[in-house]
């Protein structure tokens, strides 16, 4: 190995633990620029010599709407009012998630030849993924507009749970990624995990159907809390769906609390295992 490659490697002389999430924020205010530049090349990847550009990012999630619509409607006898409603906001946060997770995962193994070229720090690839796709969300929430109007649902207090509700989806899909990434580097088997346990959780989470479903007497009381407590996504997709509809959270507090402390757990012990990890990472790509 090369001096300019111990450089790159050695840079950090001292690897944090608990400072970790800390220490991740100061990479990115110092970095905000490069941050800026990778979400934005993203984008323009994305949809480079396409004819109806960023429109996919309606037309996609609006597909998959009508899709399981129809399904739901043959399969089903759950009244629902707001169903398209209830879909469309399910699939644009399972997106969220699912697409942060699996772009994460893969951030540092598709970034090789930069990562070895030049030092920076290698948690802009995950944030850059994360920031992504809550501009792709941002783009579709435009869609959602014609159905709160065919609806008559004009906002309320509870619209505050969707910022808050897209940072919690975002630090999980985030915490988990910081290790999935490391251990990708390692074993080229470890996406395809993920791609698997997220085609599974798909049809495990309320994306296409509510929570009540689940919660509202079909399932044993005590298995619907083991879900709860053992899906985030389930109460962070009912937090957006409340915040448009302003239908109350009907979500136990002790369910919530977990949920939020867990998710937070998660992100703040994924970065330290990525930033502890990072250095031996970069030899494994």
């Amino acid at each position: 190995m090369g001096e300019s490659d111990n450089t790159v490697l050695e840079l950090q002389a001292k690897t944090p633990f608990f400072s970790a999430p800390f220490k991740m924020y100061g990479n990115l205010r110092k970095y905000k620029e490069l941050l800026k530049h990778f979400i934005f090349r993203d984008l323009k990847v994305r949809y480079h010599n396409s004819f109806i550009g960023y429109g996919w990012s309606v037309l996609e999630p609006l597909a998959l709407t009508i899709t399981f619509y129809i399904l739901f409607a043959i399969l089903s006898d759950d009244v629902d009012p707001y169903r398209p409603l209830t879909i469309l906001v399910g699939i644009l946060a399972w997106s969220l998630f699912a697409k942060t997770l699996s772009l994460g995962t893969t951030g540092l193994q598709r970034n090789a030849s930069l990562i070895k070229r030049v030092y920076f720090p290698r948690e802009l690839f995950l944030f850059s993924k994360s920031g992504y796709q809550i501009i792709q969300i941002s783009l579709s929430l435009f869609v959602i507009i014609p159905l709160l109007i065919k609806y008559e649902l004009a906002p309320t207090r509870t619209l505050i749970l969707l910022p808050v509700a897209v940072i919690l989806i975002s630090m999980l899909a985030l915490g988990a990624a910081f290790i999935t990434s490391i251990l990708q580097t390692k074993a080229r088997d470890i996406e395809h995990i993920v791609t698997i346990f997220l085609r599974i959780s798909f049809y495990l989470s309320p994306v296409f159907y509510p929570l009540d479903m689940i919660t509202g007497g079909r399932v044993p009381e005590e298995y619907a809390s083991i879900y709860l407590l053992i899906n985030p996504m389930a109460t962070y997709i009912t937090m957006i769906r409340s915040a448009f509809t302003g239908a109350p959270l009907d979500i136990p507090v002790e369910n919530l609390a977990f949920t939020i402390s867990s998710t937070v757990v998660l992100f703040w012990l994924g970065s330290i295992y990525f930033m502890r990890n990072e250095r031996k990472a970069v030899k494994n790509l």
